[in-house]
């Protein structure tokens, strides 16, 4: 049995001579390096064993391929290659899941900020054929005699409305009129084969009957291609003018140099996509 601490210090305090039996207590209270020390004399070290793993489990779990991180996702994804995220989806079936515009990747469905630009561009589509509507119903409506050119703009459309249901879808697409084939065949109006050639033909006979119902005439109305010198009559120098591109519906910046009073010249940046409209006002 081994002897405290308190006990061996007291017997070795100054002017103090050990005996024999206190060294023999000494020493026995220590261990000896040739002394093993024997397991169940180790405190909690029985305990500790019991929570260790088994070697067995322990190598059965190194040798399963399925129970690392090479096989395992991780709970934030990182670990995944494209391909394993394609394949999550199709196991998952939302391969075919609606998405959006993101910052790295393009979705496969409109936003509804998308949407709503393109239902305002209907809209105004709409509108303005309404307001063309309406402007041919009030000269209908006044029983001239010489509408017969008119007459045959109504039996186009008529004739041709679902030619205009895909002009409509062009339009959506941010398409040209250029490459819209005309279904029918309108050899006394010359020349013309794609919608925009009609476009235009139908446009000059519509202003040239509102310019004759209109003798005081301060706006002049014209559509272009590209740069043109036009013939506006409106005896000025002074004058506003407007000009936007019929599909898209934006403003289109020009220049525009006064060649004399009734004649101006208008240049753009670049050749425009598609029929641009100038309207021109005396101020």
């Amino acid at each position: 049995m081994s002897t405290p601490l308190n006990i061996i210090f007291s017997w070795f305090e100054k002017g103090d001579v050990p005996t024999e039996y206190q060294f023999q207590q000494v020493f026995s209270s220590f261990r000896h390096l040739d002394e093993k020390i024997k397991m169940e004399e180790v405190m909690g070290l029985n305990e500790a064993f019991q929570n260790k793993l088994s070697t067995t489990t322990f190598t059965n779990h190194l040798e399963d391929e399925s129970a690392h991180h090479l096989v395992l996702a991780k709970l934030n994804a990182s670990n995944l290659t494209a391909t394993n995220v394609e394949e999550w989806k199709e196991k998952l079936k939302i391969k075919l899941g609606a998405t959006i515009d993101g910052d790295e990747e393009t979705g496969n469905v409109y936003t509804k900020e998308q949407i709503g630009e393109i239902v305002n561009l209907f809209q105004a589509k709409d509108d303005e054929m309404l307001e063309h509507i309406a402007k041919i119903n009030e000269i209908l409506d006044s029983n001239d005699v010489d509408l017969d050119e008119l007459q045959e703009i109504v039996g186009y459309i008529k004739e041709n409305r679902q030619q205009l249901e895909w002009l409509k879808e062009a339009i959506s697409r941010n398409g040209s009129d250029d490459k819209t084939n005309l279904v029918g065949i309108y050899s006394n109006w010359g020349s013309i084969t794609y919608q925009n050639q009609f476009n235009d033909v139908v446009y000059d006979k519509i202003k040239n009957i509102e310019d004759a119902a209109n003798p005081e005439k301060n706006k002049y109305e014209e559509r272009v291609r590209g740069d043109s010198t036009i013939k506006h009559n409106l005896d000025t120098l002074s004058f506003v003018i407007d000009a936007y591109d019929t599909v898209t519906m934006f403003t289109v910046p020009l220049k525009v140099r006064r060649i004399d009073t009734n004649t101006i010249e208008v240049l753009f940046d670049s050749v425009p996509p598609n029929i641009i409209q100038l309207t021109i006002k005396k101020i």
